[in-house]
């Protein structure tokens, strides 16, 4: 996998577009699983400890965790 990253890491916790991101990685460092939020679609889902994982959202939409997670506007491109 490549990823080329977009912004710097910020660490997620309350609401945040993550630098106007269209694709945001998500690595949870928080010690405990976290419930990663996109508040303006109210859709969520548990993120475990130690997990990385992807989230496409618009530019727009906003971010949150349960936890201090770790997040950056990443580039994509589906082939």
């Amino acid at each position: 996998m490549i990823v080329k990253p977009l912004s710097a890491e910020t660490t997620l916790s309350a609401n945040s577009t993550v630098s106007d991101a269209s694709c945001v990685r998500i690595y949870n460092d928080s010690g405990s699983d976290a419930l990663i939020t996109n508040e303006t679609t109210t859709g969520s889902f548990t993120l475990p400890n130690g997990a990385i994982t992807f989230v496409k959202k618009t530019s727009t939409d906003e971010l949150s965790s349960s936890g201090n997670v770790k997040a950056t506007s990443v580039a994509f491109a589906i082939s």
